[in-house]
């Protein structure tokens, strides 16, 4: 049975059967002993055997003293006040056949906050500091009950290959808390995919394991962004493939690639576009290059993982637009730091004499814009044509620390038999891009740091688990405004 860990909860992903739900902030798999994926990472774990079964319940209740505040947290939003969560389903399998039905229903209080002065045009409730991605500070005026399908999928194996439709999150490549592509940061969309799992390549194992995944899914526009029916949705597709050579079988190369566009202007040749785009795009009556008709991004990333020691490092490299309207290697080679972004990280497992377990985490990540400026260079995440940006339902579902975003994640977890506790200290800078564009003033970044500890205990029966976070925001909104934030987070999961 594969070892699971959450962050926030010291072990952040909870095993529910045969479904992982998140835990909470920073939920992640244990990426240092996961050997079934090579960066693909799933919510949801199959049925191994034929059944029918009752899911372990998931319930947690969070709290915001003073602004909205959440990472990775999955379709749970948590606004200021009280957010409650309620995480169950079932399961089964019938031969290659699988299903889970695992949804999440929440309520929000989603309490009064201070927003921030909003430009002419946009929605009260979106991100003020730009029209051109559908990112939702609040969900409203009012309290709020929400359902979502959650991690649920219907799939099917034959041997190395799988094919699924379903509504779960996935995280891709290596980080933790950053992942730039993919990430459980907003709720999953529905989606279809089709992969092979990992394989070597030959019979004798003499060039490696490939793992490949094609995924077509459906971006829904939040309620807060604009009134035309016509754009709610966009069309995207994604190439995940992954490489690790049996002459250095503790390195893994990824290469990820994702394309969107509006449904309203799509066209069957589309279904190709992961891997060419064959026609230009036309959008309200305008012959557009594919470079515009589409929003690209695509990353390499590089893990380095050696198990005996208990030591990784790891690297997300991403661009967050076409190279030229040419293409090809040379804008790339000359250019590397347009539309760029990248995250790197390390993870070191100690064990004492007593068997006691430490794991320490560094990351850092960056997705302002690079020196470019005689170039167009559009923000992680936004774009000029498909203006919701890479969002659904109002949330990132790349990094959940946003265009322009800087972060820092440093983290210490102490693993004994069945308790596990954690410190976690964070800085995260918003929106570099536009601090630097409009603002220039050295006193008024918009910078959070944040200190986080929680605990988690495990019974026979149940799991119970405790978190407290402490954060100190400079500059909200750009503004000579400092505020502080004082979150908490207790729950457990019912083992049925």
């Amino acid at each position: 049975m594969r070892i699971i860990i959450t962050l926030s909860v010291l072990l952040p992903f909870l095993s529910f059967g045969q479904v992982l739900i998140p835990g909470d902030n920073y939920d992640f798999l244990d990426k240092s002993s996961d050997t079934t994926t090579l960066t693909f990472y799933s919510s949801v774990i199959p049925a191994k055997t034929d059944g029918f079964y009752i899911n372990n319940i998931l319930f947690k209740t969070s709290y915001n003293s003073n602004y909205a505040r959440g990472y990775n947290d999955g379709p749970v939003w948590k606004g200021e006040g009280i957010t409650s969560e309620l995480h169950a389903g079932i399961s089964g399998r019938k031969g290659k056949l699988s299903f889970s039905f695992n949804p999440v229903i929440f309520y929000s209080e989603n309490e009064a906050i201070r927003l921030p002065r909003n430009s002419s045009g946009i929605n009260e409730f979106a991100y003020p500091f730009s029209n051109r991605i559908d990112w939702v500070f609040r969900y409203g005026n009012d309290p709020f009950l929400k359902f979502h399908p959650g991690q649920s999928e219907i799939r099917f194996d034959i041997g190395q290959f799988v094919a699924s439709v379903g509504t779960q999150n996935y995280s891709l490549g290596p980080a933790i808390y950053n992942p730039i592509i993919l990430s459980r940061q907003g709720g999953g969309f529905p989606h279809f995919r089709l992969g092979i799992k990992p394989t070597y390549l030959s019979e004798n194992k003499n060039i490696g394991k490939v793992e490949a995944n094609l995924m077509y899914g459906l971006l829904a526009e939040s309620e807060y962004f604009d009134d035309n029916s016509e754009n709610d949705n966009r069309y995207l597709n994604g190439m995940f493939l992954a490489f690790s050579p049996s002459f250095l079988p503790e390195l893994t190369i990824g290469f990820n690639k994702v394309l969107y566009k509006q449904t309203q202007y799509f066209e069957n040749a589309d279904i190709l576009s992961p891997f060419f785009i064959i026609d230009d795009g036309v959008v309200d009556g305008d012959t557009l290059s594919p470079n515009d008709a589409f929003d690209q991004m695509a990353s390499i990333s590089m893990e380095w993982n050696f198990r005996e020691i208990g030591f990784r490092a790891y690297l997300e490299f991403a661009k967050n637009d076409f190279t030229s309207d040419g293409g090809g290697i040379r804008p790339t080679a000359v250019e590397p730091e347009h539309s760029r972004g990248y995250t790197i990280g390390f993870e070191k497992s100690l064990e004492n004499k007593k068997g006691d377990l430490f794991i320490i985490n560094y990351e850092h990540s960056n997705l302002s814009i690079g020196h470019t400026p005689w170039r167009p260079t559009p923000p992680f995440y936004a774009h000029g044509i498909n203006r919701q940006g890479y969002t659904n339902d109002g949330q990132l579902i790349g990094a959940g620390i946003g265009p322009g975003g800087n972060s820092d994640n440093f983290g210490i977890r102490y693993i004994k038999d069945d308790f596990s506790s954690f410190i976690l200290i964070q800085r995260i800078e918003r929106d570099r891009d536009y601090f630097v564009n409009q603002i220039r003033n050295a006193n008024l970044h918009d910078m959070e740091y944040t200190l986080s500890i929680g605990a988690q205990k495990s019974f026979e029966k149940y799991d119970l688990f405790a978190e407290a976070i402490l954060s100190h925001n400079y500059s909200r909104y750009y503004e000579f405004y400092d505020i502080g934030n004082i979150g908490f987070a207790f729950g457990g999961r019912l083992k049925l």
